[in-house]
C-alpha cells in the first residue's frame, strides 16, 4: 500500500477510517445486470462482492495541512455491522494532531464523509479539529438543509449544521482555490454539488474525486452509476470528465472507496478501453 505521494511540491498522504461490510453488485450499481459483471468477476469483485473502503486524505500544501473529508465518524455504527472509525488514530499513526489540521474541506455531505466533524459526545458538540476552517460545498448545503432531504439525512443535522453555528464553517464552489495548489471542480451527480479537488503543483497534477468514482469498475465502464447517486447522467458526465484528463493529462486519481493498495493510479487508454495502473 502506497500512502504518500509527492505531486510537485505538496503531498497526499491517504488515509483509514472503516472497512464496511462488502455488498452484493445487485444492491450497490442496481441498474447494472449481474451478466455484464462476468469481465470483472476476479479483477474487481471480493467473493462475489461489491468491497468499498471509507478512505480520507489529507494533502501538504503551502504551508497547510488539509484533510478531505472526515470518513463515518468513531461509531459503533448500527448500519455497518456495529464497526467503528479509525481516522484519529490512523491520522496519529502518520505522526498529525487534529489540532494541527487547518482546514477540512467536505467532497460532499454524506455520512461517511462528515462523520468526525463533531465529537456529539460533549455538550455542546466540539469539533475534532479544533483549528480548521470547515469548508462545505455550498451547493449541496442548500439541497440538504432543505426540510424535505434533511429528514432523510440526520447526520447532516449532527455533524454539519452545528459548524455554522459554532462560526466554524465556510461556503465554496466551483473554481474556489484552498490553496494555489488546490482547486474545486464541480462534478455533480452523487450529489448536486459533490466536488472533486484538482492538485496542481511543480508541473503535474492529480485529482481527489471523492463519490465521483467508487470502484474502479467504473473506470472501464463509466456508465455504470451507484444506486445512491441523485443524478445518474451528470454521474456519469463527471466520471467520464475526470477519466479522460487522466488520461489526456497524465493526471493521477485518488480514490478513497477503492482497495487501499489502489487508491492512486491512472487512467490508460487502450484502443476504446480504459483501465487503471495504481501508482
Amino acid at each position: 500500500m502506497q500512502e504518500k505521494l509527492q505531486i510537485g511540491n505538496l503531498e497526499i498522504l491517504s488515509l483509514m477510517d472503516m472497512v464496511p461490510p462488502s455488498r452484493s453488485p445487485e444492491d450497490f450499481f442496481p441498474d447494472v445486470d449481474i451478466t455484464l459483471w462476468e469481465p470483472y468477476w476476479n479483477e474487481v469483485l471480493d467473493k462475489g462482492m461489491v468491497q468499498l473502503y471509507y478512505g480520507c486524505f489529507v494533502v501538504r500544501s503551502k504551508g497547510k495541512i488539509v484533510l478531505v473529508d472526515t470518513g463515518i465518524g468513531p461509531g459503533p455504527h448500527p448500519t455497518r455491522g456495529d464497526k467503528k472509525g479509525d481516522l484519529l488514530n490512523d491520522l496519529g499513526r502518520q505522526g498529525i494532531k487534529p489540532e494541527e489540521i487547518d482546514i477540512v474541506i467536505h467532497s460532499h455531505l454524506h455520512i461517511d464523509h462528515v462523520g468526525w466533524n463533531l465529537d456529539l459526545s460533549s455538550d455542546p458538540p466540539s469539533p475534532y479539529f479544533p483549528n480548521a476552517r470547515y469548508l462545505v460545498p455550498s451547493t449541496d448545503w442548500d439541497y440538504f438543509t432543505r426540510p424535505e432531504n434533511l429528514i432523510n439525512a440526520p447526520w447532516v443535522s449532527e455533524n454539519v449544521i452545528p459548524l455554522e453555528t459554532l462560526s466554524l464553517m465556510d461556503l465554496f464552489g466551483d473554481g474556489f482555490n484552498v490553496t494555489d495548489e488546490i482547486t474545486a471542480l464541480l462534478t455533480p451527480g452523487h450529489t448536486p454539488g459533490h466536488m472533486s479537488f484538482l492538485l496542481n503543483s511543480g508541473g503535474e497534477k492529480a485529482a481527489i474525486v471523492g463519490d465521483a468514482i467508487h470502484s474502479k469498475v467504473q473506470i472501464s465502464e463509466p456508465s455504470w452509476c451507484a444506486g445512491v447517486d441523485v443524478d445518474k447522467r451528470a454521474s456519469e458526465r463527471s466520471r467520464r470528465d475526470l477519466i479522460e484528463r487522466s488520461v489526456s493529462q497524465g493526471m493521477i486519481i485518488a480514490a478513497g472507496h477503492f482497495n487501499p493498495d489502489e487508491h492512486f493510479g491512472r487512467v490508460h487508454r487502450h484502443d476504446e478501453a480504459m483501465t487503471w495502473e495504481p501508482v
